[in-house]
C-alpha cells in the first residue's frame, strides 16, 4: 500500500462515521483577508458548489474530498455563526471525487447531489435524500443524518473519468445535466430528462455533444441572448483544447446538433472560466490569464495578461464589484514559485496583492457569497495540498 493509499484509508476510518464537527471559531488574523475554516478534517478538498438545501435563505456547500473519497454537504449556520466550523453530513463515498453539484433531479423540490469521479473508479453518483419533511421542507437534523442519504451510480456513464457537471434548463421545459470527462474516450455529454420515470437517471437520454481531452469547467448561460441556455466550457488537453460554447438548438429538441462556437485559448491550457455573454476570463497553466471580449460582429478579441509575480499553474479567476479580480493558483505544483501564496486580488487601481499568506497551496474554483451579511462578497474555496480544506476569506470591505 503506497503512502497516498495509507492516508486515504486512515481518513476513511477516521471520518466515515462523522456528521458533526465541534463548533468553534477558526480564523487566521494574520491574513490580508481573514480565512475562516468550514472543514479541514479530510484530505483533498476538491471544489465547492452552493445551493440552499434546507430552504432557509442561506447558501449551503457541497464538496468532494478526492483523497478521502467522500462527498459532504455543509449547512450554512447563518451570518452570525458563519465564522465557525459548519455542521456537515457525509452524504456518500466513492473514490476520487472531482466535483459535486446540487441538482433537483426528480423535480420534487428537494435537492440531490451529483458527484463526478475520476481515477480507476470512473463513475457518476447520485446522492439522494430520503428523510422526513415538514411542510415540504427537510429539517436540519434530517439533512445532517447520513442514514437519510442513499447513493446510486448512473450505470450508463460508467467508464469515463468524470470531472465536472452542471445542471441546465432546456428549451422544451425539461431539465438536463451537462457532464465533462478527461482521458481516453473523454466527452462532453448531456443527460436529458425523460417524460416519465425521472427518478431514475439511468432512464435519462444520453447525448454526446463533443469529444474532448480534459473538460475543466462548464457554465450554462444564455450566450446569444435568444432566451435559452447555452453551454460554455473549457477543454484543456489534446487537439480538442479550447474555450468555446455550444448553442442550444432553437427548435426545442435538445437531441439535435448543438452548434459549437470557438472563443479561443487553443494554444494553452485553459482552466476554470468566469463566463458572461460578452466577456470570458480564463487563467491558464502558463504564467498568464486571458480576457476575452465579444465584438459587435460576434467574434472575440483576446488580451493576455501576466499572472501575479508570473506564477504559473493558474486555477480559477472571478470578477466582482467594480471590476475587481480574484485569482487562485496551484503554487505547490511549481518548484520555482512554491513559496508564493495561491490566492490573489487585483482592484482597478492596484497591482495583484495576496489575499492569503499560506504558501505552496493548491486552490480550486471559487464561489462569491456574502456570508457575514455585511454588504460585500466573500470568497468560498478549497485547498488540497496544505490541507486547509473548505474555507472562506472574509472581504474587508472591497466592493
Amino acid at each position: 500500500m503506497d503512502f497516498r493509499s495509507i492516508l486515504r484509508h486512515a481518513a476513511e476510518i477516521l471520518f466515515t462515521s462523522l456528521c458533526f464537527l465541534p463548533v468553534h471559531n477558526v480564523c487566521h488574523g494574520d491574513e490580508p483577508w481573514q480565512r475562516h475554516t468550514i472543514d479541514s478534517s479530510g484530505i483533498g478538498a476538491d471544489g465547492v458548489r452552493v445551493a440552499d438545501f434546507n430552504q432557509d435563505g442561506n447558501l449551503d456547500i457541497v464538496t468532494g474530498w478526492e483523497e478521502s473519497g467522500v462527498v459532504r454537504l455543509y449547512l450554512n449556520p447563518g451570518p452570525i455563526k458563519s465564522k465557525e466550523r459548519w455542521p456537515f453530513c457525509q452524504v456518500g463515498e466513492g473514490k476520487s471525487p472531482e466535483d459535486a453539484v446540487p441538482f433537483d433531479a426528480d423535480g420534487d423540490g428537494i435537492l440531490e447531489i451529483i458527484s463526478c469521479h475520476e481515477g480507476s473508479f470512473k463513475q457518476v453518483l447520485v446522492h439522494k435524500f430520503h428523510g422526513n419533511r415538514t411542510a415540504e421542507k427537510p429539517g436540519d437534523q434530517e439533512i445532517l443524518d447520513p442514514n437519510n442519504w442513499t447513493t446510486d451510480s448512473i450505470a450508463k456513464l460508467s467508464g469515463q473519468q468524470w470531472m465536472f457537471a452542471t445542471p441546465i434548463q432546456l428549451r422544451n421545459s425539461s431539465r438536463g445535466i451537462v457532464l465533462g470527462s478527461k482521458g481516453a474516450n473523454a466527452t462532453l455529454t448531456l443527460l436529458i430528462q425523460p417524460s416519465q420515470d425521472v427518478n431514475n437517471l439511468n432512464q435519462w437520454t444520453e447525448i454526446k455533444l463533443r469529444d474532448c481531452g480534459w473538460i475543466m469547467s462548464i457554465q450554462n448561460i444564455d450566450m446569444d441572448q435568444d432566451g435559452d441556455i447555452d453551454i460554455v466550457f473549457s477543454d484543456r488537453k489534446t487537439s480538442t483544447k479550447i474555450v468555446g460554447w455550444l448553442e442550444q438548438p432553437n427548435k426545442g429538441d435538445a437531441k439535435e446538433m448543438w452548434k459549437e462556437h470557438a472563443i479561443g485559448a487553443t494554444k494553452t491550457e485553459p482552466m476554470f472560466i468566469d463566463a458572461m455573454p460578452k466577456r470570458i476570463l480564463v487563467p491558464t497553466r502558463q504564467a498568464n490569464w486571458i480576457d476575452f471580449r465579444r465584438l459587435n460582429h460576434g467574434s472575440w478579441e483576446q488580451t493576455i495578461y501576466p499572472t501575479p509575480d508570473s506564477v504559473p499553474f493558474g486555477k480559477a479567476i472571478r470578477t466582482f464589484g467594480d471590476n475587481n479580480l480574484v485569482l487562485t493558483a496551484n503554487t505547490a505544483a511549481d518548484r520555482e514559485h512554491k513559496n508564493q501564496p495561491g490566492i490573489w486580488l487585483k482592484t482597478p487601481d492596484s497591482k495583484w496583492q495576496p489575499i492569503g499568506t499560506k504558501k505552496e497551496c493548491k486552490f480550486d474554483r471559487m464561489e462569491l457569497v456574502d456570508l457575514d451579511a455585511d454588504g460585500d462578497l466573500d470568497i468560498i474555496t478549497c485547498e488540497e495540498r496544505q490541507q486547509l480544506g473548505v474555507v472562506w476569506y472574509e472581504n474587508p470591505g472591497i466592493k
